[in-house]
């Protein structure tokens, strides 16, 4: 985050910088006035706009046109000198109302609420499907997820529906694979995208979104059910979009946006359990041996 010193040479005017909106302003350059404005309370609407001649007195640079800046003006005028700091919001990659989350409390969605909020300016709904993964994954789930930033949690007991629909079905067709994998998380996929479906229509929300991430099939199997059962739904997938790449980065968001996590970078596994199966995903570490 950026800041800059902005003397005003008026009481109060607002100024607009006259610059590419690719570019990468840096913070010495002028911003000119354009129309005057009542109190500092007017300044952060956007974020090409800032109160008073500014010319910066830093040597830094704006990160990009989509980072968010804090502004501090400084306001002169006869009587009396004011100063105050804006937060100058980033623009939005597009404005959605209501967004439903499917949510395990885990780190990936934990850091992908505040995200959503930050990034489409949304409310989000946590959506947890029960599939019988245990009582105890359950517990403190509405907690954490309205401290990540959520409106509220959803859960569904989807356990006899996803026996009946699902599970039956696979074990009819012997559905192994590559000899051992028993398919729990690839079956259990479909009928949490379907359930989303449903709370996105009860919750009156415009847009889905996951954690999965581009290195498997399960983006694939959550975003087909949601365009064969509500093709009007917006589809977020933050793992395509953000520029957090790995656990460490999601860490890191995780303690900037004060969001509780119960995990640490030395944390290599996690776990996906249903009715059907547990299974595990692992790190691998390489070490050498001397």
């Amino acid at each position: 985050m950026a800041q800059v010193q902005a003397i005003s040479l008026c009481s109060s005017v607002n100024l607009l910088f006259r610059g590419s909106v690719k570019s990468s302003p840096r913070i010495q350059d002028k911003f000119w006035c354009s129309k005057k404005l009542d109190s500092l309370q007017e300044l952060g609407v956007k974020a090409s706009e800032f109160n008073g001649v500014a010319i910066a007195h830093s040597s830094s640079s704006f990160a990009s046109p989509c980072a968010t800046h804090a502004i501090q003006a400084v306001l002169g005028n006869d009587k009396a000198t004011t100063s105050s700091t804006v937060i100058l919001e980033k623009p939005l990659r597009k404005k959605l109302n209501k967004v439903v989350l499917a949510y395990s409390g885990g780190l990936d969605t934990s850091v992908i609420v505040p995200w959503l909020r930050e990034n489409y300016g949304c409310e989000v709904v946590c959506f947890t499907a029960d599939v019988g993964q245990g009582i105890k994954e359950l517990e403190g789930l509405e907690a954490k997820a309205k401290a990540s930033g959520a409106c509220q949690l959803v859960v569904k007991d989807l356990q006899e529906e996803f026996v009946k629909d699902y599970i039956f079905p696979c074990l009819r067709a012997g559905a192994i694979y590559e000899r051992k994998y028993l398919l729990g998380t690839s079956m259990a996929r479909p009928v949490i995208a379907k359930a989303m479906v449903d709370v996105a229509r009860e919750v009156g929300a415009d847009a889905v979104s996951h954690g999965c991430t581009g290195k498997g099939n399960d983006q694939v199997r959550f975003e087909l059910t949601f365009f064969a059962l509500n093709p009007e739904l917006s589809v977020v997938a933050p793992w395509r979009e953000w520029e957090i790449t790995g656990r460490e980065d999601a860490i890191e968001y995780a303690k900037k946006h004060n969001v509780p996590v119960p995990v640490t970078k030395k944390s290599i596994y996690s776990r996906d359990r249903n009715l059907w199966h547990l299974s595990h995903e692992v790190i691998i570490v390489c070490v050498d041996l001397v």
